[in-house]
């Protein structure tokens, strides 16, 4: 039995709701057909992302209409939107930013170097992704002092 519009906009609500992602107050949701559309005011192309993503993780939810915009969005011009990335991975706490390289091009960003933790890898994102005028970030950070652990499936050999 397939959920009803009211059932999927329900609990795509609650979601918003029971995530820190997403501020709720910022994004209505419409359901028609099971198709969810996705309309408001949010802070970052991050939070922007999240709703998006969330919606179609719902349970009955055909596709995602994201009619979202982004608060005070303005479009930077690329080197002044890798320089601001620079500046403010230099500036955070977790990450030294000697180490990354930044390209901007039309609102993506795309980081290349190499960080010596995963902790420090996902900050630099985050701060990437915070960004004014960042709308994508392709992360090709490598880490570099952190043991590689394997989690696919092992080889069993016979002894």
């Amino acid at each position: 039995m397939s959920a009803t519009d009211a059932e999927i906009q329900s609990r795509i609500e609650g979601v918003y709701r029971g995530n820190t992602r997403v501020d709720p107050k910022e994004v209505t949701v419409k359901v028609q057909d099971a198709v969810v559309v996705l309309t408001g005011a949010v802070d970052s192309a991050k939070e922007k992302r999240y709703a998006r993503e969330l919606a179609e993780e719902v349970e009955g939810v055909k596709g995602v209409n994201d009619q979202l915009t982004i608060k005070n969005f303005v479009k930077r011009p690329d080197a002044e939107l890798a320089e601001a990335v620079r500046h403010a991975l230099v500036r955070d706490a977790f990450v030294d930013g000697g180490q990354i390289e930044v390209y901007a091009s039309n609102g993506e960003v795309r980081l290349d170097g190499t960080v010596p933790t995963y902790a420090v890898k996902k900050s630099a994102e985050d701060v990437t992704w915070w960004t004014p005028g960042v709308t994508n970030v392709e992360s090709l950070l490598l880490v570099t002092d952190e043991d590689f652990v394997d989690v696919s499936p092992g080889h069993v050999v016979d002894a």
